[in-house]
């Protein structure tokens, strides 16, 4: 059953309200308070079948006073759950059901259905699924577009949800991109990390006494051990890292400077790229429409940024340190070496 974010709804929580406020009143009192204050127009048989519905779906501890004939929660205390009964709660729904369709087909898109599903008034039958707001296009305006992504074996996901639930060491066949071949690995599993369209394992490789990253699509034969370890207290990639370029990161930090110009320096130039970052005009280095920026900043994420530079094609290459300098260098001298057909 999808849940339905309509007129009934707010019907639903202006009885509450009104019941809630404790003053008993009758159902001629109540329909005309709902036209009056709340601009609900109801009938008698539509609020008697409210009243039921509040009774039967939602457990709504409603009766009426022997000598009043006023309607009163037996339970002062109760109120209508208000997760999904109004329209901003709705939007809020559809817009965390949008961004959980990315993560999908793993533990976290089911532990996210589970609270869903706990905290709604529909008799506890929502699933992502199934939100459904309206009809109304506007529900649209705001979507997630994620990158290609390759998908990861449900067993995976479930092996890997019990070795961070438990601190198990794994055991698995790896090709990082600069293998030739497949290696066995044994790690410590730390934590999760979803970058570009792919879940990453920030992890301890065991044998290397080193924190690694593994995209977990390219991870075969995964294996748990009986091995237990102890979470360090460093253990978040976040506190690792000085940039925001990814889950790649390295032990050495570099002071980075790259001239940007056209669409790469507008768009480069308010976003925080790393620490100690600075924006200047870079006066040798004129471009016509006299747009050219030095973008400085301080990371140690230098395989990622080497990327990033390279993506700009003509609108960007770097300055500093050496290391980003002579791969952008020889990157370049290797394009003018191809013969195009």
């Amino acid at each position: 059953m999808s849940v339905d974010f309509t007129e009934k709804a707010k019907r639903y929580q202006a009885i509450d309200e009104i019941i809630a406020s404790g003053r008993k009143l009758k159902w001629r009192e109540i329909i005309s308070e709902l036209g009056s204050k709340y601009g609900i127009k109801t009938s008698r048989t539509s609020f008697f079948r409210d009243i039921e519905e509040l009774q039967e779906k939602y457990a709504a501890p409603i009766d009426t006073d022997f000598e009043s004939s006023g309607y009163f929660y037996t339970d002062p205390k109760y109120r209508l759950p208000r997760f999904y009964t109004d329209e901003n709660a709705a939007k809020a729904a559809k817009l965390i059901k949008t961004l959980m369709d990315m993560v999908k087909e793993n533990p976290l898109y089911k532990e996210a259905q589970e609270v869903f599903e706990s905290l709604s008034i529909e008799n506890h039958d929502l699933a992502l699924e199934n939100i459904r707001i309206s009809k109304r296009s506007d529900n649209d305006r705001i979507i997630f577009v994620g990158a290609p992504s390759k998908e990861v074996p449900a067993e995976n996901w479930r092996l890997i949800d019990k070795a961070l639930r438990e601190n198990l060491v794994i055991t698995f066949d790896y090709q990082s991109l600069t293998d030739t071949e497949s290696h066995p690995r044994r790690v410590q599993p730390w934590q999760l990390i979803y970058d570009n369209g792919n879940w990453n394992l920030h992890a301890l490789d065991v044998v290397k006494n080193g924190r690694r990253r593994y995209t977990l699509s390219e991870i075969k034969n995964l294996k748990l051990t009986n091995e237990v370890f102890i979470l360090p207290k460093d253990y978040d990639f976040r506190k690792m890292t000085l940039g925001s370029f990814g889950c790649m990161c390295h032990d050495t930090k570099l002071d980075f400077k790259i001239h940007l110009h056209g669409y790469a320096a507008r768009y480069a130039k308010n976003r925080i790229w790393g620490e100690n970052q600075k924006v200047e005009a870079d006066s040798q280095n004129l471009r016509p429409d006299g747009d050219g920026i030095i973008l400085s900043f301080r990371s140690n994420q230098l395989f990622s940024i080497r990327r990033w530079v390279w993506q700009w094609a003509d609108e960007a290459y770097p300055l500093a340190p050496k290391e980003l300098v002579d791969d952008w260098k020889e990157r370049l001298e290797k394009v003018n070496k191809m013969a195009l057909k």
